[in-house]
């Protein structure tokens, strides 16, 4: 099978793997999650992020994603994992290849409290950790560890 070394920077079918950032904003015992408003996962719940730009640090840009997608200013505290995640077509093609830099993130304490959808995200909202699991959102085991690992964290930095 050959290889594609075209010089195509779209999102899908990309030539090479494209750098995502990734907010696992916490708020206590609450996580944020959006529902995505375009492809990949188009009406899927998700946790806030998207692409780094050119010449941005992960941490810059994830609060930057958070807030474009939220509208909420968030602390990058600690990068949590890095995942890979590819999605073939059904010719067995990658459409679409990202590696994931998840952060966890605080609200900032001057924020509003109010959530506002905005870039590719069409709703947002606070989950309860125990909400997570429910088949309401969906979230696949990834994401789901993801999320686990870190609520123990933030735990951990609070005592």
């Amino acid at each position: 099978m050959g290889y594609d070394t075209g010089t195509r920077v779209g999102r899908e079918y990309p030539a090479t793997p494209l750098v995502g950032v990734v907010g696992v904003v916490v708020l206590g015992e609450d996580v944020l999650l959006i529902r995505r408003g375009r492809e990949p996962m188009l009406g899927t719940w998700s946790l806030p992020g998207g692409l780094l730009e050119v010449g941005e640090t992960t941490a810059d840009g994830v609060a930057r994603e958070v807030f474009e997608e939220t509208g909420v200013p968030v602390r990058p505290v600690e990068i949590v994992a890095t995942l890979d995640r590819i999605v073939h077509d059904d010719d067995g093609r990658v459409r679409f290849h990202y590696v994931l830099v998840e952060w966890l993130c605080l609200p900032l304490a001057d924020w509003s409290g109010k959530l506002m959808c905005g870039d590719d995200a069409v709703a947002a909202t606070w989950v309860g950790r125990d909400e997570i699991y429910s088949e309401t959102y969906g979230l696949g085991e990834p994401t789901l560890a993801v999320i686990e690992k870190t609520l123990k964290l933030a735990e951990t930095r609070e005592r």
